[in-house]
């Protein structure tokens, strides 16, 4: 698993030689799961500890310790994108299984699912609905050949890519942005029900499509309540599409 593991993610000849191999790399996530470590701790222990760098089969000069703690997430990454996890499971399982007590029992790291989590800020999530539906609308249009409708979706873009540079954000320039999202995810809703409405026959959304348009639906409700100064209760959003779970609050 580690030799075909090395085959995939060695594979370039350029740039400096690769300090770990296949092994060594897999054995370094090894460690970092062992000692409990973040990345740079992880490396300032490695660097001093001539047994962990023998595990992962590396031997460093005291004058030349491992300085980027990046490495460790670079090979974490690339270890996600390549690595066949479950059959990499079933080897380590054909392994260990005498020394294992619960074999029934399988234990996962809450942070998997915390990462899908996403608390955006009002204005960020209501830009994503606007570039979603928007996106939604050019394509089915086109798709209809239909003319696309005038909006203020440019303009939008640019005065909150242009906020989105400033150093700090006033109340004012906040509350204005936000009402021009508003009313632009607002007018690309009903630009949508018309188009549905017109063409519903030949409309044809997926499972994912119809759920993250409901949870845009619901986006819009509440930003506009909020934005008129009601208690809204924060309610969790799931958006099944590129797998981010969204919650407004």
């Amino acid at each position: 698993m580690a030799a075909e593991y090395t085959n995939l993610s060695h594979k370039s000849k350029r740039g400096n030689k690769l300090l770990f191999s296949g092994e060594g790399e897999i054995a370094l996530m090894f460690l970092k799961s062992y000692t409990g470590l973040s990345d740079d701790s992880l490396i300032e222990m490695f660097n001093g500890s001539i047994h962990m760098q023998m595990f992962c089969g590396v031997l460093l000069a005291p004058s030349y310790p491992i300085k980027d703690g990046k490495i460790v997430s670079a090979i974490r990454n690339r270890l996600g994108r390549i690595l066949d996890i479950n059959s990499f499971q079933s080897i380590l399982y054909a392994k260990w299984q005498d020394c294992l007590k619960d074999k029934d029992l399988c234990l996962t790291d809450a942070t998997c699912y915390e990462s899908y989590l996403r608390f955006p800020t009002d204005i960020k999530l209501l830009w994503e609905c606007c570039h979603w539906l928007h996106t939604l609308l050019v394509s089915e249009r086109k798709h209809l050949s239909e003319r696309i409708p005038r909006c203020k979706y440019n303009n939008i873009d640019k005065a909150r890519l242009a906020y989105a540079k400033q150093r700090k954000h006033t109340a004012s320039s906040t509350r204005k942005l936000r009402r021009r999202l508003l009313r632009l995810l607002s007018k690309l809703l009903s630009q949508w029900n018309r188009l549905h409405k017109q063409y519903n026959p030949c409309i044809c959304l997926s499972a994912e499509q119809e759920k993250r348009l409901s949870a845009v639906r619901e986006v819009c409700l509440q930003q506009s309540e909020l934005f008129s100064g009601k208690e809204v209760k924060p309610v969790p959003i799931y958006v099944p599409l590129s797998g981010e779970r969204k919650t407004s609050v």
